[in-house]
């Protein structure tokens, strides 16, 4: 099908008239999508999380991060596959904000550490790897 001149020049006039109709409605600009840490940062300024020990919202993150992520679905996984504890031990940590272990970050540390999946996910777990040493040699330190 060819068109001509005259065709073509009809055609924008429909468009423009088109345009310029008042039922025609601009769509909503979409929202912004939120990072995996605009996420967690709203859950971890979250009223409830800032009572917390430094350790304690450490682990908080951690899990916040690895459910996000897709590595757990629930606390009673992560008490037990990342703290290697019974399933009950995060909960605990949090209803009755203890520090938790030295152990259990330790543990934590490790297991981030032997995660290996794609690049993603591995610039964030090697933040949270490098933040945990961190804390685990300030607790080691005030036993000296």
């Amino acid at each position: 099908m060819i068109l001509d001149f005259n065709d073509i020049a009809e055609k924008l006039s429909e468009i423009k008239r088109n345009l310029n109709t008042p039922e025609r409605t601009v769509p909503p600009a979409p929202e912004k999508v939120k990072s995996i840490d605009d996420e967690v940062a709203d859950e971890l300024n979250d009223p409830r999380n800032q009572e917390q020990t430094e350790d304690a919202q450490f682990i908080t993150k951690c899990y916040k991060y690895l459910k996000k992520l897709g590595y757990i679905d629930s606390q009673y996984q992560f008490s037990e596959q990342f703290l290697n504890k019974n399933k009950y031990y995060y909960g605990m940590i949090l209803c009755e904000q203890r520090h938790p272990s030295i152990d259990s970050v330790h543990n934590l540390i490790r297991n981030i550490a032997d995660l290996n999946d794609g690049l993603t996910k591995r610039l964030y777990l090697d933040r949270l790897y490098e933040e945990g040493q961190s804390i685990l040699t300030k607790r080691l330190l005030k036993y000296l």
